[in-house]
């Protein structure tokens, strides 16, 4: 049982190392081997591990047990590439995703808010779009899983327009983007009730490790 659960532990790590270079080869910022290698190394550490969720400091931090000699990485990298092709297998290579936060790029675009020439409140409605895009991810109301990346977007651009104060046209715009008005309220009130879930599961994690094992899940589970 002891080397079952050792394995789940080893697994679980490595599709998740795995998964992360997939989506950064995806992305406009792709990371080496190397990269996530190291992360990994670091996150698993013992200093990293029981000064969670702050960072070491640099009485406790100790470089020596999260650094991987020449032979190490080859091996972790040797582990991270096959783990990769098993991951790639069980997707059928289908990596193809539509997101919100490009086509919100798009659609304030063509709302005329976001120009070639950007101002300073067109970046700043810019920015919070893809900031609501991104704490949407956590909306334990697994928002990304129920609605379309369309409506997604244009409630993200809806809440963001408000909160910078930028005027978007009279009209209802959103139907242009296939998008219906009860769907719009809906996720807009979703987007504003992330902030406070999240405030509130960091507080409950403070004294707490992140559970990175089996073993560990399992405790967390029977809370």
């Amino acid at each position: 049982m002891g080397l079952q659960i050792e394995g789940l532990t080893r697994m679980m790590q490595d599709v998740s190392a795995a998964s992360i270079y997939i989506t950064t080869k995806l992305s406009a910022e792709p990371q080496s081997p190397r990269s996530v290698c190291n992360v990994y190394a670091f996150l698993l550490s013992d200093p990293v591990r029981k000064s969670f969720p702050e960072f070491p400091t640099n009485e406790t931090n100790d470089p020596e047990s999260y650094y991987l000699s020449e032979g190490d990485y080859h091996s972790v990298r040797a582990l991270l590439l096959q783990t990769e092709t098993i991951v790639l297998r069980a997707l059928a290579f289908d990596v193809k995703i539509v997101t919100p936060h490009h086509l919100a790029m798009t659609y304030l675009q063509t709302l005329g808010v976001f120009p070639p020439i950007p101002s300073s409140k067109s970046r700043a409605v810019a920015a919070r779009t893809l900031a609501h895009l991104n704490t949407a991810l956590f909306s334990p109301q697994l928002i990304y899983i129920t609605h379309q990346p369309t409506a997604l977007a244009v409630a993200a651009i809806y809440l963001a327009a408000r909160e910078t104060e930028v005027k978007l046209p009279s009209t209802e715009w959103w139907e242009v983007f296939d998008v219906d008005r009860e769907d719009l309220g809906f996720l807009v009130v979703a987007l504003r009730s992330c902030e406070g879930w999240i405030t509130n599961e960091n507080n409950q994690w403070v004294d707490r490790n992140c559970p990175l094992d089996v073993s560990e899940l399992e405790q967390e589970l029977k809370r």
